[in-house]
This record gives C-alpha cells, structure tokens and sequence, in this order.
C-alpha cells in the first residue's frame, strides 16, 4: 500500500465530517476514476469513502463545491493579468482563512456561497485566471498529487489554513468578488420560492415531458404517465394544455426504455411526489447592452480563436459532419481523433494542433470500439502507444443521456484537457419529446454545446446523419436531416455525399471563420478514407437516370479522343500542370477529370509527352511535347 494512502483517505473522511462532500480522482490525476459518475457520487457517508479507498489507495481527493461552500481558484496566470502585488494582496486578504496552494503555484480561496442566489461555475470571467467553483464543480484537495509532463505539473496540493470549520461558517466572500459573483455570474431564483408553483404558458410541454420522464425511468407503462401528467396539467398548468396533447407527450415518451423494472408491488409503495417536481423557471435574467467601439473591439481581440484544425475549426467552435446512415461516420470520427491527438494532417489535408480527445459514443458498444481504434491506427501507421493517454472513449450505450442531463458531466470536466469532444451520434442526445425538426430546439442544443465548448476551452464535433433522398441538388447546408438551426448554429457544416463512382465521397464543407473549402473526393480503403485526387468532386451520384438526348438522323458520331488527338490539342511545347490541362479539357464532351488523366498516362507511356518541372523554386511538375513527340 502506498505511503500516501492513509493520510488521503483520512483526509477525506475528516472533509466528510465537516459537513463536505468528496469523491475519488485518479492516481496523480485531477480527473474522475475511470467509469465513476464523478461529481455527482460525492458524499459526506464514512462507509461509502472507506470502501472506495479501500479499492483504490492511491486515489486522489475531489471536494464538490455547492452546497454552501464556494471555491475561488487562482492560477498562475492570474499573477501575470493582475500583478504579484494584486495577488499578493488576495493571498494576504485570506490570512487565518482556509487556502491551500496548488502544484503550479496558484491556490484555492474558500469560502461561503451568497443566499438567495445560484452561481454558475466559470473559467477566467471575472478575471484572467480567476475561476468560480461551486454547485457541479469541484477543486482538488490536499494532500493529492498530480503528475502530468505534459504540463510540466509534478507536485502535491497542500494546505496553507486547513479547512477546519463547517460550510456554514466559511468566511464570506472579500468585497471585491461580491459584486462579481452577484452580478453576470448567477440566475435568480425560481419565482415564488419553490417548484411546485404554477407552470406557465410556453414551458408547460417541456415540464410534463421532463416529469413523464422521471417516471418512466422508474419503470411506469404510458397509461400510468398519462394519468400523473393530467392531474399535473388540470392543478398547475396556466392555462391546461389540451388533452390530447398530454396523451402524446405520456405516448412519446414511454417509448423509452425504463432505467428500472419495477413490479406492481414496488410501484404501490413509491411515492410519486418526488417525481411530480418541474425544474425551475428559465430566470429573467435581463441582456445588458455591453457594445464596444471598433477600436475597443480590434484592441481586445485582435486576432481569431486559435485553429485545432486547420481550414476547418477552432477553440470554442462545433462542426458538423453530416453523412447518410451506414456511410462510415465512426471509422471517419476515430481518424479524426487519431490525427488531432498525434498533431498529424487530418485526411492529408488539414493540419491539426495536438491535443487530447474524447469521444462520447451512443451507439457502439466498448468492444466495438477497442476493436476498432487499432485497426484505423495501424492503417495510418500510428503505434498504438502513441495514444493510449491521447484519446478517451465513453461508451453510454445502455445509459444513454441527453444533451440536458450532461451538463453535471461536462462541468466535471477539467477546463483545457481536451483539445476535441466528439458527440456521435447526435441524434441520439436529442432531449425526450424533444424535436429536430424544431428551429428553437435545436437553437437551444447549440447555446448549450457553446456554453459546453467556452468552459472547457475546447471544440465540438457532432456526428449526424443526412436527409433521406438524393443530396446532389442540395446546397452544404441543407444536408442533414432536422431544422436549418442546425446547419446556420454550427461554426462549420462539413457533409460528405455520394459520389458517381461506387465506394466514394465528396467531403464539403461550410466554413464561418476560414476560406471556402474545396470539396474533396474520399475512397473507402477499408477501415479509412483515403483521398482520390484524380476524380471530379462535382460529379455527385443522382438518383434519377441520365436523359441521353437523342441523336439527330444525320448527325455524325462526335470524334473519340484517342490518345494523338488528345496531345495534338491540348499540349504543346510550353509546360502546363495537370489542373491546368483538366481546366481547359472540362468543355469538350467525353473528358471527365479520370478520362483525362488516363490519356496523360498513356501518352507518357507511349513517348508522346513528358513531365518537366514548371517554373518556379518548388513548382509543381508539368507536361510538354516530349522530342519524338513534337508538332511540325
């Protein structure tokens, strides 16, 4: 057993009897165990942290914050936003308060939530460095140690004042912060105190479908939920919801399966009144105008988000990559991964900055997934250690969540330590009863991903599938099934469709913050996509037939392009490349861009032609007469 192994889960239990709730981080690590819920398993129950660290010795401390106790962490880099003395002065100002010092340098301030409000956690708001941890975050607590040389972090948390009152009596927060923290920083309460209040006219569908899911999950057939959500809809909607809408809000959503299988006995002696509650209102919580002149604009943010890949996405942005159904999304979402978290060009094409990536998988089982990141590794010619601790991969199939409910999983994140989230498939995190069809539905997901995408200092790629019928005739954007929210939210729309050939793709995109994109044609090399630059991306698969325009009686049959008539009309002794040529063949009937270069590969072979170097210091390679094959 490890040295340290007592003095954490002492410490932990002396936390505990305090009135705090901890829970378990990985070894040297600052992140949940692998497989744990998290945050949301904190406890203050002595049993329950004895067992865990019975099992695991060497486990970390996580403090949940919330629940009266605020946490305000200060990174290192606040001392070069504010200045050593500001900080200084923080530190000082928290003398014979409780505070501990981080292994970078930085430390914790904790102290007492306000009442009457609810804090948002926050990464660097109120200032460069400054982060707000409270209900659904967490710091970590002394004596944990982490260790990760990519960070150049290698040291223990440890306590300046030790936290040694209740939440109750934790000092308040210093002058300064208070008007911060009551400011852009909270969401008034519910009107009127409690949930149990009136719901109102524009959230009564979201709260009967929130509250028919509750008991659904409890194993409560539709004739059951029907039942509770007309007694909720005659006693606390204003005005009641039709009827027969509250039929199909309890129809929709017991086609869910339940999380527990509950016999009639069990279901006799549950009391429902704790599955009757509506979470609280949106607030009102007021826009302030906060514009800025175009020098105060430019002077703050001078240059864009940095890219994490290159012509496609960055920090804090989201791309969809939108394909039909069986197309090969997955195999094309692990490459992705792979090239980002090796810093590698993504399809050879865009350049990634490296990073950590996790992926969110509602559909594959976790063998499935082990099976495959091996295989697409192997194609790329990327060793297998090169990502162990690169990529991580939770498989929620059989405990699937929406995109609502992830918000305590999100916030247990660590901010920064993923460069790339991946949500495939989309459609799978719709919210129940919830409608892709519907423009402020799908406007909603995306503020959330955004909020999501702006804590963490990360990108999201959302993996959806296409609208049914032929997509050749639809612009980018309209690719992909559900209301134009979904293509207009997105900071890029990346779309891959059928191609004429079989087995191939033409990879589009639109883009908000780069240069348009040139579409790209993809082949299917199993288990990756490899790009075919020889094929025309305009020729995308219809599904209608060709109409042949008949021929004329007396028209004659146009010329074939054999291989000398080819050169006699499209190269001479002044070099040209290969786009060059495809451009001026496009107009003539019976070139496609695979026939022309089937003809420049012959032509080379038959001695007609030859390459030369265009010029130009690192010029591309370009065709001429060859000198048997010269025009006289």
């Amino acid at each position: 057993m490890p040295e340290t192994a007592p003095n954490m889960v002492d410490e932990a239990l002396r936390l505990a009897m305090l009135g705090y709730r901890v829970f378990p981080l990985g070894a040297k690590t600052k992140v949940p165990l692998a497989g744990s819920h998290g945050v949301r398993q904190a406890t203050r129950e002595p049993g329950t942290i004895r067992a865990w660290w019975a099992e695991r010795p060497d486990a970390n401390i996580g403090l949940a914050c919330g629940e009266g106790l605020l946490a305000l962490d200060v990174d290192p880099g606040a001392i070069e936003a504010f200045g050593a003395e500001e900080v200084a002065a923080l530190e000082l100002d928290w003398i014979g308060k409780p505070r501990s010092r981080t292994p970078r340098g930085g430390f914790h301030l904790f102290m007492r939530e306000p009442e009457g409000v609810i804090l948002r956690n926050s990464a660097g708001k109120i200032g460069t460095g400054l982060d707000i941890k409270c209900a659904g975050g967490y710091i970590v607590a002394p004596p944990s140690r982490v260790v990760d040389p990519a960070r150049e972090i290698d040291g223990a948390y440890e306590w300046i004042e030790p936290l040694a009152c209740a939440p109750d009596a934790l000092p308040t927060a210093p002058a300064w912060l208070a008007p911060a923290l009551l400011g852009a920083h909270t969401i008034a309460p519910a009107r009127n105190g409690t949930v149990g209040d009136a719901i109102p006219e524009g959230r009564r569908n979201d709260a009967l479908a929130s509250i028919a899911g509750h008991l659904r999950r409890i194993g409560l057939d539709d004739r059951a939920i029907a039942a509770a959500l007309h007694a909720v809809n005659r006693e606390r909607c204003k005005p009641s919801l039709d009827e027969r809408e509250v039929e199909r809000i309890a129809a929709s959503i017991a086609r869910y399966e339940p999380q527990v299988d509950l016999v009639a006995e069990a279901v006799s002696g549950v009391d429902l009144s704790a599955f009757l509650t509506v979470p609280p209102a949106p607030p009102d919580d007021p826009l302030e105008p906060a514009p800025l002149s175009v020098g105060e604009l430019i002077g703050a943010y001078p240059a864009l988000r940095p890219p994490v890949i290159h012509g496609l996405l960055r920090e804090g942005e989201t791309m969809n990559v939108i394909a039909a159904p069986k197309t090969g999304k997955s195999w094309l979402t692990l490459d992705l991964a792979i090239a980002v978290a090796t810093g590698r060009q993504w399809l050879g094409t865009y350049p990634t900055e490296a990073g950590e990536v996790l992926i969110i998988d509602n559909e594959l089982h976790r063998e499935t997934s082990a099976h495959r990141i091996p295989k697409v590794a192997e194609a790329r010619g990327v060793a297998m250690r090169q990502l162990n601790n690169r990529i991580s991969i939770d498989n929620l199939r059989g405990r699937l969540r929406c995109i609502n409910t992830l918000a305590p999983y999100f916030e247990a994140l660590e901010p920064g330590r993923f460069k790339v989230i991946v949500l495939d498939a989309f459609y799978r995190f719709m919210p129940a009863g919830g409608d892709e069809n519907d423009n402020g539905t799908m406007a909603n997901i995306y503020n959330r991903i955004d909020a999501f995408a702006d804590r963490l200092g990360c990108c999201f790629v959302l993996i959806h599938h296409s609208t049914k019928g032929s997509q050749s005739g639809k612009s980018v954007t309209d690719v992909g099934a559900g209301a134009g929210a979904q293509s207009r939210a997105t900071d890029t729309h990346l779309v891959l469709r059928p191609h004429e050939e079989h087995g191939v793709v033409v990879l589009d995109a639109a883009v908000r913050s780069w240069k348009p994109v040139n579409p790209t044609c993809l082949r299917w090399a199993f288990p990756v996509w490899q790009v075919d630059r020889d094929l025309d991306p305009t020729q995308l698969k219809s599904e209608r037939p060709k109409k042949r325009t008949p021929k004329k009686p007396d028209e004659p049959s146009p010329d074939p392009w054999s291989v000398e008539r080819f050169v006699e009309v499209f190269i001479s002794s002044d070099p040209a490349s290969k786009p060059q040529i495809r451009e001026a063949a496009m107009d003539e009937p019976g070139l496609s861009w695979r026939r022309v270069s089937d003809l420049l590969v012959i032509a080379e072979q038959n001695g007609l032609i030859e390459q030369v170097q265009m010029p130009g210091r690192g010029g591309p390679k370009g065709y001429t007469l060859s000198n048997n094959g010269g025009r006289s």
